[in-house]
């Protein structure tokens, strides 16, 4: 998915990425006796499950221009952020109680948090390597002469 012409994958990750950082920040420090740091953390995984989800269908829609020796890094960043995803949805479902959300930090998803976390360095990182080892997104422009 591109717009003027630029792939709009990677404008979008930074969003998702930044929530789901500040918000496992927030779940630890409610976690661990900063409880008004609680309700902060639910919306901002809410709010990187909603970009997320965009961000992927980007990313997706740009595999058919990745070159064939890209394919398994780009399906290895895939399979990883989907799984950071799904842990981000845990911890944001795993919160609610008969439909609410719970007022008190609790383990489960202060874990599932931690867990989307690490899952989401491995796949930036690996999304960076199909940046910057296989050129994805980057287009071949003519030289000057």
């Amino acid at each position: 998915m591109r717009l003027f012409g630029h792939p709009l994958h990677p404008a979008m990750v930074h969003f998702p990425i930044a929530f789901w950082s500040l918000a496992t920040v927030c779940d630890g420090l409610a976690y661990f006796g900063l409880a008004e740091t609680w309700a902060h953390g639910w919306v901002l995984i809410g709010l990187g499950l909603a970009i997320g989800l965009v961000a992927m269908a980007a990313g997706f829609m740009e595999l058919t221009r990745l070159a064939e020796e890209a394919q398994v890094a780009a399906q290895r960043h895939m399979m990883t952020m989907g799984l950071a995803w799904i842990c981000y949805l845990g911890a944001l479902m795993s919160r609610l109680q008969d439909g609410t959300p719970i007022a008190e930090p609790a383990m489960l998803p202060v874990a599932l948090s931690a867990v989307g976390f690490v899952l989401l360095l491995i796949g930036g990182w690996l999304g960076g390597n199909l940046v910057y080892r296989y050129g994805a997104g980057r287009e071949e422009t003519p030289r000057m002469q």
